[in-house]
C-alpha cells in the first residue's frame, strides 16, 4: 500500500471514526451483539465495544478510534491504516453513532433492617462460618440484614462510598446484583502489607476460607481476599483468555500483589475459568490454582469440617 504524506487536518478527521462505526458500516458481520448497547467481536470474543470505546480484554488493550482498532488488533502499519481509512471514507462515507449522555442514578443500598439476628443465624448456623468474622464484616458496614426481605446484603466499596451490594435471600435460592453495581467494586478485604490475594467467586466461599484458616489457628486478616461476583461462567464460556473486571480492578488498585491464589468452584465452569485467567494474569504474576478437591465449593468444604 502507497505510504502517502497525511495532512494533519486529515489525520484528524480519520482520528474522529471510532472503531465500532469502522466496523459497523464497512465489517458488520464482525460485531456481535452482547446487550442493548454492547458487542463483541466475532473472531476475538474478548474484544468488546461499548459506548463508542473498545476494549480487548485478553491483551488488556483498547481505545475508541478505528486507528487504534486497525494498528493494535489487525496489525496495521499506522501510515497503511491512514491510507486505507481514508481510501474507505471517500469511496463510501461513513454513518456515525451519537452517544446519548447517559443519565447516571446515584448507586443506593438497600434500606438496613434494625438488626441483623436473621443473616446472623443463616451465615453461622448454616453455612458454618465464624461467628468473630461476620460480626468484623458487619462492624465495617460490609455485611448487613436488608429491612424489606431479611436479604443478607455484602457491600463492595470504592474507597470510602458503597459501590457495590450483592443480595442473597436466606430463604430461598435467591441471588443478585443490587441496582447499580459496579462489579469493579466487589465483595473483597485488602490488606496492604500482604503481597498475596485469594479469589474467590462468592463472598460466602471468601468468608468460609477466612474461617476455614481461623480453625487452623491463623489470622484470617492476614491476606487480600477478594469475591468475583459470579463472573466464571461468563469467563469459562469463552474461547480466549478473559479477566474479570472485580479483579482487574483489585490488581490496579493494589500494585502490592505478587501471588493470586484461585478459589473457585471444583467444577467444570470453575477450572474453566480459573486456566483462562492464569494462562493472562501468569506473565506478571504467580498464580496457584487451589480448587477444593473433594467438595463442590469452599463453604462445602467448610461444612464437612464443621459437621
Amino acid at each position: 500500500m502507497s505510504k502517502r504524506y497525511i495532512r494533519k487536518a486529515v489525520l484528524q478527521e480519520i482520528r474522529k471514526l471510532s472503531a465500532f462505526d469502522y466496523l459497523k458500516n464497512y465489517q458488520p458481520d464482525m460485531l456481535i451483539k452482547n446487550g442493548r448497547t454492547d458487542y463483541y467481536h466475532r473472531e476475538h470474543d474478548s474484544l468488546h465495544f461499548s459506548n463508542g470505546k473498545w476494549y480487548w480484554w485478553s491483551q488488556g488493550k483498547g481505545g475508541t478510534s478505528a486507528l487504534d482498532y486497525l494498528v493494535t488488533v489487525e496489525g496495521f502499519d499506522f501510515k497503511d491504516a491512514c491510507n486505507y481509512l481514508l481510501d474507505l471514507m471517500k469511496i463510501s462515507a461513513p454513518v456515525t453513532t451519537y452517544y446519548y449522555p447517559k443519565q447516571t442514578k446515584p448507586f443506593v443500598l438497600p434500606i438496613k433492617d434494625t438488626n441483623n439476628d436473621l443473616i446472623i443465624r443463616y451465615l453461622c448456623n448454616q453455612r458454618k462460618i465464624d461467628k468473630d468474622i461476620v460480626n468484623y464484616f458487619i462492624s465495617t458496614n460490609q455485611i448487613y440484614q436488608d429491612k424489606q426481605f431479611k436479604n443478607a446484603v455484602f457491600v463492595g466499596y470504592n474507597g470510602e462510598k458503597p459501590a457495590y451490594a450483592f443480595k442473597r435471600s436466606i430463604f430461598k435460592n435467591y441471588k443478585l446484583d443490587h441496582a447499580g453495581s459496579n462489579k469493579a467494586f466487589s465483595f473483597s478485604f485488602t490488606n496492604p502489607n500482604s503481597s498475596i490475594l485469594h479469589v474467590f467467586e462468592a463472598a460466602i466461599d471468601l468468608l468460609s476460607y477466612m474461617t476455614i484458616l481461623k480453625l487452623d489457628h491463623q489470622d484470617f486478616k492476614q491476606y487480600n481476599y477478594l469475591s468475583l461476583a459470579g463472573a466464571s461462567d461468563k469467563i469459562a464460556s469463552k474461547t480466549e483468555a478473559d479477566i474479570p473486571i472485580a479483579l482487574k480492578s483489585f490488581l490496579k488498585r493494589n500494585k502490592n500483589i505478587k501471588t493470586i491464589i484461585f478459589h473457585l468452584d471444583n467444577d467444570e465452569v470453575g477450572i474453566g475459568a480459573t486456566s483462562k485467567i492464569i494462562k493472562v494474569l501468569s506473565k506478571k504474576y504467580r498464580c496457584i490454582d487451589d480448587h477444593p478437591k473433594e467438595s463442590k465449593d469452599v463453604n462445602e468444604e467448610l461444612v464437612s469440617i464443621r459437621i
